[in-house]
């Protein structure tokens, strides 16, 4: 769709929105501080539209899709969502989001990554508009790795290990002192699952067949993949003691795995050595890929002011609420502060040049990264995924037996709803 004419239906029904007094309420998981660039731009929407306003309310990340399902029981629920891509499938499946008006579907698919509008897509249809996007990649401390004899970023698994071996030191208890390579504790687990994603990705392996009635968790690239992870704590360059989310910004990984939105961790962490930081391919060779996620802004299907909430989800991911000429969206603004992500050609035409950390990151958008898989009863079963790797990396259990338990019990979810 082409700018103005954008443009020109959003004038349009915020015209007809503003007929009446309404309001408008937003649900996202950031804090008031963090979405301060969005509160901005709500204000002025509601200067732009008399009879207009439009309320924000913090969900707590960990607990937004159960509260959401439970204020919808309850007849309270907000009209636009902030939506991470895994909890869209059972959103959907509930009824909870209502289908795009055709002309910002087309300008979603229009203007954003493709990768990133499939983490917005259930069945063929799309649900909202992309906000903040988080990729995958290889981070380096380059200061370890010279220190220890290697002066590039490894770009295969087995350059990884001969680099994670070099740069991994001990006390004289036995215990690492510095990290050759380290995983992240989160209550999700995702900082197993999301490596173990890519690295199954890279292998040209997906994680569920098509039409997502099977899994393929016990095919030869998964169970390659949760040996490679393992084999990185069995042979000693790391252990489960090391967190890459505490111990990489205090100088004392070499290596992680990790998304593009941990960078002001990372910055504020190790301040002036920042600058050794480099962020490359997954190491898997030239057929490298990664796994992506997104959160989108959709709009909830009993809405009863749904026409004014889908104009504030337009108006807020366009160039009309920059808050100067030629500038991004308060949407853009907002990911751009965040260090996060977006996916919208515009605002990153807007932003300007990438700096050398988040560079690499924006280029996998295009043809490297694979959205992570949206599929009914994901948070459960990225879970027992991460369970399952748990055990795995610890040594508890063999990879091939474990993923084909694994299999089997995700089976077991896939076949009450496909």
């Amino acid at each position: 769709m082409k700018p103005f004419l954008f443009a020109a239906v959003t004038g349009a029904i915020a015209s007809s929105a503003a007929a009446q007094d309404q309001t408008v309420e937003v649900a996202m998981h950031y804090t008031a501080e963090q979405a301060a660039p969005l509160l901005a731009c709500f204000d002025r929407y509601e200067e732009a539209n008399p009879g207009t306003s439009i309320t924000y309310q913090q969900l707590s990340y960990r607990d937004y899709l159960q509260t959401v399902l439970t204020s919808r029981i309850a007849g309270q629920a907000p009209d636009i969502y902030n939506v991470y891509s895994i909890w869209a499938a059972q959103m959907v499946d509930n009824g909870v989001l209502a289908e795009m008006p055709d002309d910002l579907a087309t300008y979603v698919r229009d203007t954003y990554a493709g990768g990133t509008v499939d983490a917005a897509t259930i069945d063929g249809t799309l649900w909202g508009v992309p906000t903040e996007v988080s990729v995958y990649m290889l981070v380096s401390n380059m200061a370890l790795l010279r220190e220890a004899g290697i002066e590039e970023p490894p770009t295969t698994w087995e350059g990884l290990r001969e680099a994670a071996e070099a740069v991994t030191t001990r006390n004289d208890q036995g215990r690492i002192e510095t990290a050759g390579f380290a995983f992240a504790e989160s209550s999700s687990g995702a900082g197993v699952v999301h490596p173990y994603y890519a690295l199954t990705f890279s292998k040209g392996q997906d994680i569920y067949s098509d039409d997502y009635s099977e899994a393929n968790l016990v095919s030869e690239a998964s169970v390659e993949s949760a040996r490679q992870l393992a084999a990185l704590v069995a042979d000693g360059m790391t252990d489960r003691t090391v967190d890459a989310y505490d111990d990489f910004p205090a100088g004392g990984v070499g290596m992680m795995i990790m998304a593009n939105w941990y960078e002001s961790a990372i910055r504020e962490g190790l301040g002036d050595r920042f600058e050794d930081v480099v962020v490359s391919q997954i190491p898997a060779g030239e057929d490298w890929r990664t796994m992506q996620y997104a959160f989108f802004m959709g709009v909830d299907s009993g809405s009863d002011v749904s026409e004014a909430a889908w104009d504030v989800v337009r108006y807020a991911n366009s160039a009309e609420s920059a808050a100067e000429e030629g500038g991004p969206s308060c949407v853009g603004e907002m990911m751009n502060k965040l260090g996060a992500l977006t996916a919208n050609d515009a605002d990153n035409a807007a932003l300007g040049d990438p700096d050398a950390f988040t560079a690499p990151f924006q280029e996998a958008l295009t043809d490297r990264a694979i959205s992570q898989p949206n599929v009914l009863q994901a948070s459960e079963i990225e879970g027992l995924i991460a369970q399952t790797l748990d055990t795995v990396i610890a040594g508890e259990a063999e990879a091939a037996p474990a993923m084909e338990d694994l299999n089997t019990q995700v089976e077991d979810i896939l076949f009450e709803f496909y």
